[in-house]
């Protein structure tokens, strides 16, 4: 495929996803082919998350260069990179995974069903990289372990600069992604790292055990992707090792999979909250099935709502100008929860929460609750006022009952996800439905019972 590096703006991408489905469409192999030409990879590789399943076997069909192949099948998603998979010749197959980087090889063969997983490993032409993606499937996709590739520049600590450079210059083609030089001793255990720049400008006779950094950011091959990506973000990072318990160097994860893993987890994060996490896009069945399963615990809450409502129906008929403000307390409450719960899925995605503590978040969350209830009681308790002449007491009730409810929201608001971290679950789970259920049916006890209070009924 041909070098040359589209412009890339949005309008240009779409016409060309729109002309690339017009050419599918129409069988036009050749049309397919020119106008790829000048498409990057990645770009062909989401062009084809957008077409039919039909669309993409004829597009793939097209794809004659096996090395672009290759990297556009590294850039696809686990759905389309197995369904495509199983419809190859296994011959075709491995030599497409042949010529990819070990790292993207193993993501494809970790999507192929186990059979052809075995089959296609044991058909690999060079059996080294046939164990090293053995290897690399020894560890969960989501880990340091499964994101990191193998090969890293490695020298012996006796070197050079100079040697350096030449050792970088006769092996820079078996390397995907050069940003650091790492220095180990004969057991591979890692003693330092040297930036390329610090390489470059040194005398070729200057060691580079002067040069070296011995105070390195490094993880184990167990650690947690979202862990990987806090660390290569807070030191700025552009690859991180991860070594073995002994200190030796297995591989390193670099930045461009790092970006990846916070797309996904975000991703992840964001259909959590709204209570759609783990929808398969592309069906309406399982779309439907899985966002209904919230919905009907909305429902339930709903109805429990309404069950607890029923219980106050006396306070209800003697003071009928309630019933009014019971949208506006449920929506206040609910949506000060969302923020606070947000703000805590957040901060612990972040690593914020856990440097300043839970209690120290809480506290804050407490005090931004206490001065937004505050501000709204104000507001709602002055129009009850205007709107209820002489009434004093409901607009005293109905403004207490607001600020307390909103006091109580960002706290469960805050709380919920850290317990749930606390309990080994995944805290954006709580925000959406879960905690906008809860929230409201506190905020209606409160209101009622500050009423009944207030009113004397």
């Amino acid at each position: 495929m041909s070098e040359t590096i589209p412009e890339h703006d949005a309008a240009r991408q779409k016409r060309t996803y729109t002309l690339l489905r017009r050419l599918v469409r129409k069988d036009s192999r050749a049309g397919v082919w020119r106008l790829l030409s000048g498409v990057r990879a990645e770009d062909t590789a989401e062009a084809m998350e957008h077409l039919t399943w039909s669309e993409q076997r004829s597009l793939w069909s097209t794809l004659g260069d096996t090395d672009y192949a290759a990297d556009v099948l590294g850039f696809l998603s686990e759905r389309t990179t197995r369904m495509l998979a199983e419809e190859m010749n296994e011959e075709d197959l491995v030599e497409i995974i042949d010529r990819m980087e070990p790292d993207d090889a193993t993501d494809v063969v970790a999507s192929l069903p186990l059979t052809l997983r075995e089959r296609v490993l044991d058909e690999l032409r060079d059996d080294e990289s046939s164990e090293v993606v053995r290897s690399l499937l020894n560890w969960p996709a989501d880990t340091a372990g499964g994101l990191m590739s193998p090969r890293a520049f490695v020298v012996p600590q006796q070197t050079t600069c100079g040697q350096a450079i030449s050792r970088l210059q006769q092996h820079h083609s078996e390397l995907e992604s050069i940003y650091y030089v790492y220095v180990v001793d004969a057991e591979r255990r890692i003693l330092g790292v040297c930036s390329l720049r610090s390489l470059l400008t040194r005398p070729a006779k200057t060691p580079l055990t002067s040069l070296m950094s011995r105070d390195l950011i490094r993880v184990p091959p167990t650690e947690d992707q979202e862990e990987v990506a806090r660390l290569v973000a807070r030191y700025d990072l552009l690859a991180l090792p991860v070594v073995d318990a002994e200190g030796r160097l297995l591989g390193v994860v670099t930045v461009d999979d790092v970006v990846d893993v916070i797309r996904d987890e975000a991703d992840e994060d964001m259909l959590l909250m709204a209570g759609v996490g783990g929808v398969d896009a592309s069906s309406v069945f399982t779309q439907s099935w899985h966002r209904g399963g919230w919905l009907l615990a909305t429902l339930a809450g709903g109805i429990l709502a309404a069950e607890i409502i029923g219980v106050y129906e006396d306070t209800l008929k003697t003071v009928a100008v309630l019933a009014g403000f019971i949208p506006v307390i449920m929506g206040m409450g609910g949506n000060v929860g969302i923020q606070s719960a947000t703000l805590a899925v957040r901060g612990l995605a972040l690593g914020r929460v856990q440097l300043g503590g839970p209690g120290r978040f809480m506290a804050r969350e407490a005090q931004v609750g206490v001065l937004l209830g505050g501000l709204y009681a104000s507001l709602l308790g002055c129009y009850a006022l205007i709107r209820f002449p002489g009434e004093p007491l409901i607009a005293a009730s109905i403004s207490s009952s607001i600020f307390l409810a909103i006091c109580a929201a960002t706290v469960l608001g805050s709380a919920i996800p850290m317990v749930l971290d606390r309990g080994g679950a995944d805290p954006a789970i709580a925000t959406g439905p879960f905690v906008t259920t809860l929230v409201d049916l506190i905020g209606i006890v409160i209101y009622f019972n500050v009423a009944r209070t207030l009113l004397g009924l």
